[in-house]
């Protein structure tokens, strides 16, 4: 049995964001710019917290998608410009499961853009709970980031930090399956997430804790 302080964060800002378009595994959009200097602001945020944790091995992973692996290589860089045992930007783990979902035919498309569209409103009134027409379903992505998770978390006997940036999607779908709850309960902003505190044993994983992080704001790293 072992215990893993895994880090569940969602990558920075890129254009598509800003317009709160539908942004998913199809788009392999990079950050933006400005980006960049508010990742490495989440870094500085993080070491705080890392500094005070137990002394253990820190593995870092990474959806495979700009967004996310350029978040993880800016975060990564700025610890070791500070002296901090980490990987090096390189040594990153790559997951390929935990890329975004497919939103199919809404990709890339805006709320307003897809109003006129009854495919649209069937799967609002449906909760999002079937496929994305052309893409994937909630159930079949829940599946694909727990697996790119368990990958992710590395040796189960291993006792380490874990930081895995990912994408929003994959935050509601590993988190509702670990615990249950409803899946849009774990939206998460650019550059937050959560910090899960995890008991494993085998393949079998519990959630001890977890909590709402914000890591532009240090203060807000200990907040549900």
């Amino acid at each position: 049995m072992s215990r893993k302080l895994v880090y569940l964060l969602r990558h920075g800002f890129t254009s598509g964001n800003l317009e709160r378009r539908y942004l998913g595994r199809r788009t392999d959009e990079p950050l933006l710019e400005q980006s960049i200097p508010e990742a490495k602001k989440a870094a500085e945020a993080l070491l705080e917290q890392l500094h005070v944790s137990r002394p253990r091995a820190l593995r870092l992973c990474s959806s495979p998608m700009k967004r996310a692996r350029q978040t993880a290589e800016a975060m990564a860089a700025t610890w070791r410009e500070q002296g901090f045992c980490s990987p090096d930007p390189a040594d990153i783990h790559l997951i390929d499961d935990l890329a975004e979902i497919d939103f199919g035919d809404f990709e890339g498309k805006t709320y307003k853009e897809l109003l006129c569209d009854p495919r649209y409103q069937d799967w609002v009134d449906a909760a999002g709970t079937t496929a994305f027409p052309g893409g994937e379903s909630r159930e079949a992505f829940t599946e694909r980031s727990f697996r790119g998770f368990l990958e992710a978390l590395g040796d189960p006997e291993q006792e380490e930090t874990v930081l895995i940036v990912c994408h929003g999607g994959n935050i509601m779908a590993v988190l509702s399956r670990l615990t249950g709850e409803d899946y849009y309960a774990f939206m998460a902003e650019p550059l937050g997430g959560y910090r899960l505190d995890l008991e494993m044993e085998d393949e079998r994983i519990s959630a001890l804790t977890y909590k709402r992080i914000a890591c532009g704001d240090p203060a807000g790293l200990d907040h549900r």
